[in-house]
């Protein structure tokens, strides 16, 4: 019974939501490929990023551990949501700078190499992002309706009221966002666990493997 009502509430959840899922997947998914077809041209740009990087993991200022992956992943993913508030303008940017990033990252090392060091975390994070991407795009309809209701209120009736009303209109929709949100914060710390324990040692594994 628990089993069929959690179900139900990702099949639901997925459902009143599938335009924004989509939308924040191939928005990731595509600026992924541009980063990672177009690395040359876009190597003036993010070589100096990639390297600073590097070279703040080397230096000790990001650590790799559980906590500092944590909230270097779930900063970005708050960005991504609350961006939604500027009529998810800002949601896009990170999703399209983030996926061009991680596309131009792969590009520098071996295909293989990069699946085996990426994989083990990089599907819950990236879902995460994704989902991050979907409740910033749902937050930034409710927005957008609110306005339209906001423009389209009667003065012959209770201001307070009418704006009550829309509140709770959109309220669902805003649960929606919450939840959705809540399960990337759920993934990225999963997949920070991973990474930060597991990773290397997979990748050692593999690559003897192999």
């Amino acid at each position: 019974m628990a089993r069929e009502k959690y179900e139900g509430l990702i099949s639901g959840l997925y459902n009143r939501n599938e335009t924004f899922f989509m939308l924040s997947a191939m928005m990731l998914i595509a600026s992924f490929l541009i980063g990672y077809a177009f690395a040359g041209m876009l190597e003036p740009i993010l070589g100096k990023m990639l390297g600073d990087f590097k070279r703040s993991i080397v230096q000790g200022e990001l650590q790799l551990t559980t906590f500092s992956l944590f909230f270097n992943n779930v900063k970005i993913a708050l960005l991504i949501y609350v961006g939604g508030l500027i009529f998810g303008v800002i949601t896009a940017y990170f999703l399209i700078s983030n996926g061009i990033f991680i596309g131009y990252t792969a590009a520098q090392f071996q295909l293989g190499d990069f699946i085996i060091y990426t994989l083990p975390h990089g599907v819950f994070e990236l879902v995460g992002i994704i989902l991050a991407g979907a409740a910033g795009f749902k937050l930034a309809s409710i927005e957008i309706n609110i306005l339209k209701g906001v423009l389209k209120l009667q003065s012959d009736f209770s201001i307070s009221n009418q704006l009550k009303y829309l509140l709770e209109a959109n309220w669902e929709d805003l649960k929606d966002t919450l939840v959705m949100l809540g399960i990337a914060i759920v993934l990225i710390l999963i997949a920070a666990i991973i990474e930060a324990n597991f990773t290397l040692s997979w990748a050692s594994y593999m690559k003897g493997v192999t």
